[in-house]
């Protein structure tokens, strides 16, 4: 059975992925945040607390923003978050 961190790590990873690199990097390029949002999952976070954690992941952590950017980071960031709570409610 896949734990819900390595279900996290995928959708990250194979969905994800804001910088390209899926097929050229070694698959864990992501992994700090996919621990993150794990942990993130047991303190209870809502939906749009992980959004904004993925859209500040994108935009300024990895420096991806600006240029018009911003309105495509935030909805690949909904998108992701949407997935990873489903993740998390399959596992209740």
């Amino acid at each position: 059975m896949i734990s819900k961190l390595q279900k996290i790590r995928r959708l990250l990873w194979d969905e994800w992925d804001p910088i390209g690199v899926n097929g050229i990097a070694p698959d864990d390029e992501y992994d700090s945040y996919a621990h993150r949002i794990f942990a993130m999952l047991g303190e209870g976070k809502r939906v749009d607390e992980i959004a904004d954690y993925l859209r500040w992941a994108a935009s300024e952590n990895m420096g991806l923003g600006g240029a018009g950017r911003e309105e495509a980071i935030a909805s690949d960031a909904q998108a992701i978050a949407l997935k990873i709570m489903t993740v998390s409610e399959g596992e209740a």
